[in-house]
């Protein structure tokens, strides 16, 4: 029996003609990567080194924990996307979802930002397991989302090109900060930039579920049939067994691991090798953001004229080009070197998420046409745990290899030898990573034909606008 409160024609639903969101229906539904880029961004770059330098847990513990915190969110990932895919209420598949995530978030965000130096680590893990609960149920379901809502190939695309834009600006919101309160006079230091952004993601985050849920329809997946709300073990067999889903999570860990160890390392070689300020490191991932938007566009361009595993092939190729610029760079110092090599690496970072996301979608549809079941929020939680297993690689080990066999540490005097090897694993790592997911995109099998066969399977009459 269907464990739904939604009653309801299924096929009558899915079987509507395909519908086009217009573009202001699209910036609602974006509007949820704001408070995700509230996560997204001081995680990755802010609170690893707050935890291990001003907080006092150290380098090698900090990493230790955010390792083995996202490999728990590796087994928890897979039942918020069972728990998206099954139960659904009056309000539609994913909206109800949405916003039970705004208060477990919003409550974790207060202790997970505003800590009090010399907290223990049973305080670090408690309540970051509970952010790691609402984040993960948040950006599930916005993901599982997309399906239903995106009616094609290139629509697919649109709708994570506007939430990567609206998430890239976001970011810049809040590398402002730091910038603002240094230029304004405030010595409010790390702790103090990191309570604003803070605030900033408890403001946000009611705000965006109230305009994504009141403005953006919630229907099934055309042709989906129903079967998704019976609990099987198969679907998740199934979805790690699927060639084209298996290749995107590769994609994903390889570009997810170099990712993590750039953000996590970022603000210790601004700092120990160019020798600059939090705020004019901040002023440089501003222009980083800006060139991510910017570019992005045109990777999509890119994508439309041959193929999206081509177009993540390019960008993971410029990607591993822009690590050699920042290890010659890193020789001279300084702002402006350091601001060449964001040139290069920010004008690629949009792309392989965006790309890869989009790539998923078309995955679900090809799954859905065969067998009539939705399991886009299992395989979204799949690609975000390829993802957390990257980044949990990255602060585990990649903190690890710093303290141990680089000799650096934040909270010491670092010999030359040392900081050198800081340098070293900032750009050999991610380096040699994008190299093999760019390897890894040129083997993907998964074509623009093949998805437009399937579209036209689930429905001829083809996409119209709806206002």
């Amino acid at each position: 029996m269907a464990v739904t409160i939604l009653q309801g024609n299924h096929a009558d639903m899915t079987d509507a003609p395909a519908k086009r969101l217009s573009l202001p229906r699209v910036l609602a539904f974006s509007s949820l990567s704001i408070p995700l880029a509230g996560v997204g961004l001081p995680v990755g770059v802010y609170l690893a080194p707050l935890y291990a330098r001003e907080v006092g847990l150290g380098l090698e513990l900090t990493g230790l924990l955010f390792m083995l915190l996202r490999f728990w969110d590796i087994f928890t990932d897979p039942l918020m996307g069972y728990l998206v895919d099954r139960y659904r209420s009056p309000w539609g598949r994913v909206r109800h979802w949405v916003v039970l995530s705004v208060p477990i978030l919003g409550l974790a965000t207060f202790f997970v930002y505003m800590p009090d130096v010399g907290e223990s680590p049973a305080y670090f893990v408690g309540w970051m397991i509970l952010f790691y609960v609402g984040f993960t149920l948040l950006q599930t379901a916005r993901s599982a989302w997309v399906p239903a809502i995106a009616v094609d190939y290139d629509d697919r695309s649109r709708f994570f090109q506007w939430a990567e834009i609206v998430s890239v600006l976001s970011m810049l919101f809040l590398l402002a900060i730091p910038v603002v309160l240094e230029l304004a006079g405030f010595g409010v230091g790390r702790m103090g930039q990191v309570a604003v952004m803070g605030w900033v993601l408890l403001i946000a985050l009611p705000i965006s579920a109230f305009l994504a849920c009141t403005f953006v329809r919630d229907e099934p997946v055309r042709g989906d049939k129903g079967n998704t709300e019976k609990f099987r073990l198969r679907p998740f067999i199934a979805a790690l067994r699927n060639k084209y889903l298996g290749h995107i999570l590769l994609l994903e860990l390889l570009s997810g691991t170099a990712i993590a160890v750039t953000s996590a390392n970022y603000l210790f070689v601004a700092e120990f090798v160019f020798g600059l300020s939090d705020g004019m490191s901040s002023l440089i991932l501003m222009f980083f953001f800006v060139m991510a938007v910017c570019a992005l566009p045109l990777w999509l361009k890119l994508a439309e004229r041959t193929e999206k595993s081509f177009a993540f092939k390019a960008a993971a190729l410029l990607s591993c080009s822009s690590f050699f610029i920042y290890y010659l760079a890193g020789q001279v110092g300084g702002f402006w070197p350091l601001f060449i090599g964001a040139f290069f690496n920010g004008a690629a970072f949009s792309a392989p998420m965006v790309l890869a996301r989009s790539m998923t979608a078309d995955v679900v549809e090809w799954q859905v046409s065969r067998t009539g079941e939705n399991r886009s929020g299992i395989y979204y939680s799949l690609i975000t745990s390829a993802y957390k297993v990257g980044s949990s690689l990255a602060l585990g080990v990649g903190y690890l290899i710093l303290g141990q066999w680089a000799g650096f540490h934040p909270n010491e005097d670092n010999s030359p030898e040392a900081i050198h090897g800081l340098l070293l694993v900032f750009c050999l790592l991610p380096g040699t990573l994008y190299l093999l997911a760019a390897f890894a995109a040129s083997r993907y099998p998964f074509t623009r034909a093949m998805q437009q066969e399937v579209a036209k399977s689930l429905d001829p009459r083809g996409p119209e606008i709806m206002d």
